[in-house]
């Protein structure tokens, strides 16, 4: 075999080969100089400055407004507080990762990354983003791929974020704000039928509850009002309805009324708002023989709220102008139905404990036994048997 051809067939493959590696090398192993590498996903100080959040995902967008008091509302119709927690939460995730490298530089291999399904954007006072950032396709090994605006650069780091757009979620649905039920000092109770409330009180939270309507012989029961008071502090909304919608109206015809008054003197009233039970539908004539058909299913009654505050709380109070509250049904059905139902009968007072002394065994004897007589009654002589003695001639 001659090595001179083969040497020189060597010679021309392995530069040729090497050409072909280094034009189709790994691109990652020439990406460490891109400055967005090692660094966060977001920086902190451009978050905070933000005072509008977007998020997109699915089709659809929500916006987040940060107002006085640094207090952020969900923007719709109406604007709502929003959760605080989720955004802080958001803004952690977005955070805490770093970019790990740069996945590619072309548009058409970005094109590939879902790069337009998702993303959230912050923006300050005058409209200036701060962020933004488009998210797509999870690699694996757990890294996303995500894009800076209109950047023809896309990363991989590991985020954990989860864009829900639906509206419900990002609510803060707390109607009453700052009071908890140790905070109570008084409710008043209405009753359907009642022209009179029931007061019931306390002097301070440690002190039971007390009521000038109280009947005889009861006392307040309470655990009514544990539970009462703590189900009120604590109401929350499940959804929001216009207030000319057909059902909102029908509800405000029959309503009850119910006041929390707090040590510090915040009073705030809770209407209740329900349609009456409609009357049942006829029963259907049916032949002999047949079965009936079931009956069709109860129309839904939503229960709303009315929230008068000494210390309103704006967004909501704002949204109440155009909007009513709903409040899940339990809430209602647990209200106590009549005044009676605030009341029980006073516990009988213990048996007082027996004495020692009434106890001891020497003492019940002495006072069960009768006292043993010894005495023997005189004999006595019949008088016959005493003259036959004497005509006999005998001697005594």
């Amino acid at each position: 075999m001659k090595l001179r051809p083969l040497l020189l067939s060597l010679a021309v493959l392995v530069p040729v080969s090497a050409l072909v590696w280094w034009a189709g090398r790994p691109q990652p192993a020439a990406t460490d100089a891109d400055p967005r590498i090692g660094q966060r996903v977001a920086e902190p100080a451009a978050l905070a400055s933000a005072s509008r959040v977007r998020i997109a995902s699915g089709g659809k967008t929500l916006e987040f407004a940060r107002g006085e008091g640094e207090r952020w509302t969900l923007a719709g119709e109406p604007a709502l507080p929003a959760d605080v927690s989720r955004l802080t939460r958001l803004a952690a995730d977005l955070v805490s990762p770093k970019i790990e490298r740069l996945v590619s530089s072309r548009a058409e291999k970005i094109a590939t990354y879902d790069l337009a399904s998702a993303g959230v954007a912050y923006l300050d006072d005058s409209g200036k983003t701060l962020l933004d950032l488009d998210l797509g396709k999870t690699l694996e090994g757990g890294a996303r791929i995500l894009r800076y605006g209109d950047e023809t650069k896309a990363y991989a780091a590991r985020l954990s974020v989860w864009l829900d757009t639906e509206p419900a979620s990002w609510r803060d649905t707390a109607l009453i704000a700052g009071i908890k039920a140790e905070d109570v000092a008084s409710v008043s109770f209405g009753f359907p039928g009642e022209a009179t409330p029931v007061v019931v009180s306390r002097a301070k939270a440690s002190d039971a509850w007390t009521s000038p309507s109280t009947p005889a012989g009861q006392q307040v029961k309470a655990s009514v009002l544990s539970s009462q008071s703590g189900n009120l502090s604590t109401l929350r909304y499940t959804n929001v309805a216009p207030n000319i919608d057909p059902g909102v109206v029908a509800a405000r015809v029959f309503s009850r009324d119910l006041t929390l008054t707090t040590f510090d003197g915040r009073s705030v009233k809770i209407s209740f708002a329900r349609a009456p039970e409609p009357p049942a539908p006829p029963k259907p004539e049916v032949k002999e023989g047949e079965t009936a058909p079931p009956p069709p299913p109860a129309a839904p009654r939503p229960v709303y709220v009315e929230i008068t505050d000494s210390k309103p709380d704006s967004v909501l109070a704002t949204a109440a102008k155009t909007h009513a509250f709903e409040v899940a049904d339990w809430i209602f059905t647990g209200l106590p139905a009549k005044s009676a139902d605030l009341f029980e009968p006073v516990p009988a007072p213990p048996e007082p404990a027996a004495t020692a002394a009434n106890t001891s065994p020497s003492a019940t004897t002495a006072k069960a036994e009768a006292p043993i007589s010894v005495t023997t009654p005189p004999l006595t002589v019949p008088v016959e048997e005493t003259a036959q003695t004497a005509g006999s001639g005998a001697t005594p």
